[in-house]
Order: C-alpha cells, then sequence, then structure tokens
C-alpha cells in the first residue's frame, strides 16, 4: 500500500519539478502525501494509448494519486489503472508506495448488473438490492462490496487499495423519493442502517490487509439538511463510531466547484452551525472532491474550461470536407464488408453505426451547447462505435482491407466529430472569457494562469479544508494545464472569493 515514507519519498524524487509545499498535502488521519490535483479515472479506457500516455505523465511529474470506481467505463479504468501501474513498477518510474489508489463501490451497471441479473435467476440474489431504473442498480451490501472488491483488485492488479469508498450510496434515498408517502425518517434510518452494515464489512477487510482506509463518496454531502437526499457527516460518523471506536474511516468525497459551493457555505452539520468541510476538517478527514471543472449552474451542466476559437466559415468548411471523408468510408463498409459481418450483428446496428455521415449532417445547429453536443458524443456515439468496431476488428481480422479500413475510419470519425466539437467551444470560450474576467476582477493573481481551469483548479485547491481536487485527464495536454495550476501560488482567501463569485451571479 503507499505509506508516509514511500510518498514523502515520490515528492523529494521529483523536487526537480518544483511542486510547491502548499500543493503537497497530509491525507488527513492516513499520514500519506498527496499533490493537491489528483488523476480521475471517469472516462478512461483500458484498450486507450492516449489515456495511458496522460496517467503515466501525470505519476511522473507529480501526481500521485488515482481515483477511479468500478463502473467506470465498465470496469474498464481499473484495467488501464493496473496495467500501467504494473508496468511503470517493473521499470522502476514509480514504487507501489509512492501512489495512492482510490476505488469506488456500489453500482450496478454494465457486467455487474449481468451479474446481478444473473444471480436472481439462480436464486442467489443479493440483498438489499436498490433497483433505482433500467439499466442501473445500487447496492451496497457486504455480499456485494465482497464480490466487488475481489474483481476491483484483480482490475487493478493489486493486492490491497488503499481507500474504497462506497460510491453515492444515496441512491437508496432517491428510489424512496420516488414513492409518494414515504415515511422520511424510516427511509433515512434504513439508509444509515445499510451504510452501517457496510462499514462493519469494511473495517474486516482493513483488518486482512485488503484495504488501508475507506470512506463515502456522495453527491448529496453538500446538499440543504432538509434535502430528501442529504448524506449527513455527523450521522455517518456515528455510524462508523458505533462499529469500531478506533475506526478507519478516514475519506469523504463530493462535488465542488466554482459554483457548487455548498461544502463551504451550506451550514449542514451540527444543527446548522457547521459546514461539511468545517467538520471534515474538525475530524481530521481526508477531503476528495470531484467535478471541479463541471458545474451544476441554473439546472444545465457547463464546463470550466478555456476552448479553442476557429472562425466560422473554417468550421463549416471543416465539417463539409471531414462529413464527405467519413461519407466515403461509411459506403465502402456498406460496399465491401457488411455481408461479412456474422449475422448475430443486427442489421439496424450496423446501420445506425455506419452512419453518422447522414445522421449527423446538421449536427452544427442541433445541439445546446457543448455539454449538450459532449453528453451524446460521450455517452452515445463514442461507445456505441467503439463496442462495434472492436468486435468486429476481432470477427473480420483475416478479411482483406478490413484492418486499413478500420484504422482510417477510426480516424475520419474522430477528426469529423473534432470539427462538430469545434462549433460548440467556439459559443462555449464566450462563456469561459467572461467568468475569468470576473475571476481576475476578483483577485488579481489570478491573471497569472492563462486558462479558465487553471484558474479554478487553483481556487479549489486553496479553499481551507480541501486535501485533493480530482481532475479527469484522459489527455496528456489535460495533464499539462493541471500542473500549471498545481505549481501556481495559493489563491488568498479563497472561500470569500468563491462566496462573492456566487453573490454576484445571483
Amino acid at each position: 500500500m503507499a505509506t508516509t515514507t514511500g510518498t514523502e519519498n515520490y515528492f523529494k524524487r521529483l523536487a526537480h519539478q518544483n511542486i510547491p509545499e502548499q500543493a503537497i498535502r497530509t491525507l488527513g488521519k492516513t499520514g500519506v502525501k498527496v499533490s493537491g490535483i489528483g488523476f480521475g479515472g471517469y472516462r478512461v479506457h483500458h484498450n486507450s494509448v492516449e489515456h495511458a500516455m496522460a496517467l503515466r505523465y501525470a505519476l511522473l511529474n507529480g501526481c500521485n494519486l488515482i481515483d477511479t470506481s468500478s463502473n467506470y467505463t465498465d470496469g474498464g479504468s481499473e484495467m488501464l489503472i493496473g496495467n500501467l501501474l504494473q508496468e511503470m513498477f517493473e521499470r522502476s518510474e514509480l514504487e507501489r508506495d509512492e501512489v495512492v489508489v482510490v476505488s469506488k463501490v456500489g453500482y450496478v451497471q454494465g457486467q455487474n448488473l449481468q451479474l446481478a441479473q444473473q444471480a436472481e435467476t439462480d436464486g442467489k440474489a443479493f440483498p438489499d438490492m436498490v433497483k433505482y431504473m433500467d439499466g442501473c442498480w445500487h447496492c451496497i451490501h457486504p455480499e456485494f462490496l465482497e464480490d466487488q472488491l475481489s474483481r476491483a483488485l484483480e482490475r487493478l492488479r493489486l493486492p490491497a487499495l488503499d481507500i474504497y469508498l462506497l460510491h453515492n450510496p444515496e441512491y437508496f434515498l432517491s428510489d424512496k423519493k420516488k414513492h409518494n408517502g414515504t415515511d422520511v425518517q424510516a427511509a433515512r434510518d434504513e439508509y444509515y442502517r445499510r451504510i452501517k452494515q457496510a462499514f462493519a464489512w469494511l473495517e474486516e477487510k482493513v483488518a486482512e490487509g485488503r484495504i488501508m482506509a475507506y470512506g463515502i463518496s456522495s453527491n448529496t454531502f453538500p446538499a440543504a439538511a432538509n434535502d430528501f437526499e442529504f448524506t449527513s457527516l455527523e450521522k455517518v460518523l456515528e455510524m462508523a463510531r458505533e462499529v469500531a471506536s478506533d475506526n478507519y474511516f478516514k475519506v469523504i468525497q463530493f462535488p465542488f466547484n466554482l459554483f457548487e459551493i455548498g461544502a463551504v457555505s451550506e451550514k449542514n452539520q451540527a444543527s446548522g452551525s457547521q459546514t461539511l468541510l468545517a467538520l471534515a476538517q474538525e475530524e481530521g478527514l481526508a477531503t476528495l472532491v470531484n467535478r471541479p471543472l463541471n458545474a451544476m449552474y441554473n439546472g444545465v451542466m457547463i464546463r470550466l474550461a478555456s476552448f479553442r476559437e476557429s472562425h466560422p466559415k473554417a468550421i463549416i468548411d471543416l465539417f463539409n470536407s471531414k462529413q464527405t471523408t467519413l461519407q466515403r468510408l461509411e459506403k465502402q463498409f456498406k460496399d465491401v464488408f457488411r455481408a461479412k459481418v456474422p449475422e448475430q450483428v443486427p442489421a439496424e446496428t450496423l446501420d445506425t453505426a455506419f452512419s453518422l455521415s447522414k445522421q449527423l449532417e446538421r449536427a452544427l445547429s442541433a445541439y445546446q451547447s457543448l455539454e449538450h453536443w459532449d453528453h451524446v458524443k460521450q455517452n452515445v456515439i463514442v461507445p456505441q462505435n467503439l463496442s462495434l468496431l472492436s468486435y468486429l476488428n476481432h470477427t473480420l481480422a483475416d478479411e482483406h482491407g478490413w484492418p486499413k479500413w478500420a484504422e482510417s475510419y477510426t480516424k475520419a470519425l474522430t477528426d469529423f466529430l473534432d470539427a462538430i466539437n469545434r462549433q460548440y467551444e467556439n459559443e462555449a470560450q464566450e462563456r469561459s472569457l467572461q467568468l475569468s474576467g470576473k475571476l481576475k476582477s476578483l483577485v488579481e493573481e489570478l491573471a497569472n494562469s492563462a486558462t479558465l481551469s487553471q484558474q479554478a483548479l487553483r481556487v479549489l485547491m486553496s479553499a481551507p479544508g480541501i486535501d485533493c481536487v480530482l481532475l479527469g485527464m484522459r489527455r496528456t495536454p489535460y495533464v499539462e494545464d493541471a500542473l500549471e495550476a498545481l505549481k501556481a501560488p495559493a489563491v488568498p482567501e479563497a472561500k470569500n472569493l468563491l462566496v462573492e463569485l456566487n453573490a454576484e451571479e445571483h
């Protein structure tokens, strides 16, 4: 596992990187040292060379905390992290005790959902399963957790995890909220009973040496205390103490960004007298922040980053050119390869996947925002085509011309989607420039940071009580941008800045 000595050695070894002292934090009562920005594994996939390169670059240049979850890319995130770590250990580029690995458990999706459904069919259903919606169940019962920890460690290729978090257990409350007449107090009592039961199991895993510490990642830690789905840190601490007075509940994770500032502004603890961060500091808990650059603002998700600017005519010309190339390759698939695809692949699936040039012909004006377009791209288009291409690359590997076509198609699709991206990045950049200007007017020192993302990360890292900001860094340029923020001076009065910014916005 990670150790205090190992993590201290990591930063000594990287002294040439000039990471300032305030950017190296002690992770609560765990005692290990971590970088103020950690590598978030939300969208990384096991077969992406680009994602592996970004993680390696982060680890070699000052980010020594990795956060992932069993449901990130259906286990692919853990697989990539495990494979890369083993390579780096074998090359002596990194020691196991220098890096902090965090994973999370609770979501029942993808292969885990198939597992749970099969268990039901076999009459061995996991207890306390929350069937929130089709395609997304949730469970924190010890039987499920035991199964999941073994699978996570296998994917990560590690004998033990540094930190294991219950991942958004409030899905239980979210499900109860959907039903009229639900007894709120009874629902909350059952919620904390389930958490306490999970904690008892987690304490056993610490004793067995399979995890170093545990905690909860909850989107509702910063919520108002009267919110149906609110997760009370006070109550959670009470559950941990009932399980063991000297317990290993040491870490919490929650959303925090320029516009979602409940962690420092919402007094939802100690009968309305303390904020989440104040209580966490008082208890010596480690704090991990997620969604630092993806903010919910006026009911809409916005990206807090700077974007490329392109001339409108250049975008249209690029779009037309890339669409023509993709259209040609889609026709080639239909003429040459379609008849060779195994019959078990539905014709409708093939027609949908390989007609994007037609489906997206109005894409430059069809989406409300960059975030809307990105959601469709990342959750529908890319997974659909990646999955099908992976299958076809295996089944048609020996077909003459297929490997070359698949390589050309992948590049053409990437270029086409990027041309669409440019349109929405143009619009998003206008918003980003306005916000960046406000930040600079409030704190002069932020003018030294070149991008809105750097400014936002600096503010969050400077907020009292924040140990590590988890950032999705699937590409090396994202890591480089984050490292600039990591090495920049702290922002004075960061909490007051956040309050003032939101007062202006509202």
